[in-house]
């Protein structure tokens, strides 16, 4: 059975899919994968209004560092780390929070598709909840 699907549409499954396995399974890793490539596919609609671009600007003029160490050591490191096998700096190993990288990378995505279209996946709110209930200084 074949679908027609958006850009749009795919990246909004895939993180209903990434909040179903961070909050029904503690599957974080397929969680940061997931929830990385919406988050890469409405950025790139965004350009410079994505997360990732104003999140690497800030962080880059906050602490003086060069704009790609900021994405590749911090913003994207985890989630590049996960995907790629090629020469990636931290090796064949990383040591990460990966609950922590879950959410980020799920927010990221989140905040790029209400920025998009103001639209919210169907598991949006109930990641929220998830949220307000396990880490609610992330809610304040």
């Amino acid at each position: 059975m074949e679908i027609t699907i958006s850009k749009i549409g795919a990246a909004a499954e895939q993180m209903d899919w990434a909040i179903r396995l961070l909050i029904d399974h503690d599957a974080h890793l397929p969680a940061i994968t997931l929830a990385g490539a919406a988050e890469e596919i409405v950025g790139a609609a965004l350009k410079e209004k994505s997360t990732f671009a104003q999140l690497a600007d800030k962080l880059s003029i906050d602490f003086g560092l060069p704009r790609p160490k900021v994405t590749q050591d911090h913003l994207n490191k985890a989630r590049n780390w996960l995907k790629h096998w090629h020469d990636h700096p931290a090796g064949d190993t990383l040591t990460l929070d990966p609950e922590a990288e879950a959410i980020q990378q799920i927010i990221r995505a989140l905040t790029n598709l209400a920025t998009y279209d103001s639209s919210w996946p169907s598991q949006g709110p109930r990641f929220a909840q998830w949220l307000t209930d396990h880490h609610p200084e992330l809610m304040e």
